[in-house]
Order: structure tokens, then C-alpha cells, then sequence
């Protein structure tokens, strides 16, 4: 049986990258990831704090099940936009990977105090591709795969 068939819709994911190249590979992986999924992209923090407000151009946004998080961002780190998504009740336990190039200590730190689910470290080879996939995966089918 396809994935497709076992679950009830795709998986909404944000990715919010300002480097064009990192949000172009992403939607290529996602394309041949196995399941159905739904990309929708932000270039910068503020734009990634309208988009979950459903504020301005985003006002008729889809709801993300999962944030993708570079944290150099322009107009608003990604630090700063994970600890407002954690200051909302409703976004709280809404899972934010963190997708960057810094491979600091205090970035990890601080994204780690502030619950991110993850942290990826890019460049990301082919296996750490495999792996976001497969976390992502995992995280559609126990989510949305219909009850008998």
C-alpha cells in the first residue's frame, strides 16, 4: 500500500532559509522523500513570524506541522524567532528543526534551551538528508495515518 493511500493529507513543513540554494535543494529532497508533503518558504524571521500569525501577505497561510529554522536570518535571527514561537501557547509544541551553518556551541545551547526539536549542522551530506527525511517521515505517518 502507498503512503499516500495510508494517510489523510501532507505534511505542512515552513522552511525558513535566506539562502535560496539551501531552499531549492530542500524542495528537490522533499520531492522524492516518499510521502506527500507541502513546502511553503520564508526568506527571513519576520516573514516567519507573519506566516505563523497568519498576519499581512501570509494571512492565508496553511498551518505548519513542523518548522525548518536556518538561525542567520536577516531582519530577525533564528534564535529570536524560536524563542516567540515558544512564547505562543499555540505554536509551544509545534516541532522546529533548526537547519544552520553553526556548528557553535552557544547557538546548539541556546536552541536547545528554548526546545528545538533538533539541530542540523549544514553543509548536510546525503545522510543527514536521509536522516531529516526519515524524521519527517516518521513524524506524517504518526500523525496523520487515518484509524481504521
Amino acid at each position: 500500500m502507498s503512503l499516500k493511500k495510508i494517510a489523510g493529507r501532507a505534511l505542512e513543513i515552513l522552511h525558513v532559509e535566506d539562502n535560496a540554494g539551501d531552499a531549492t535543494l530542500l524542495k528537490q529532497v522533499l520531492k522524492t522523500a516518499g510521502f506527500p508533503t507541502r513546502l511553503s518558504h520564508v526568506p527571513n524571521g519576520e516573514d516567519a513570524l507573519l506566516f505563523l500569525g497568519k498576519k499581512a501577505l501570509y494571512a492565508q497561510a496553511p498551518q505548519p506541522d513542523v518548522v525548518l529554522l536556518d538561525l542567520k536570518l536577516p531582519k530577525k535571527s533564528g534564535l529570536d524567532v524560536l524563542v516567540e514561537i515558544r512564547k505562543d501557547p499555540q505554536f509551544q509544541h509545534l516541532p522546529v528543526i533548526i537547519l544552520t551553518n553553526s556548528d557553535s556551541d552557544l547557538d546548539m545551547s541556546w536552541a536547545t534551551r528554548f526546545n528545538a526539536t533538533q539541530y542540523i549542522v549544514k553543509p548536510m551530506d546525503p545522510g543527514h538528508f536521509d536522516g531529516l527525511v526519515k524524521q519527517l517521515r516518521t513524524y506524517w505517518i504518526k500523525t496523520f495515518q487515518k484509524q481504521p
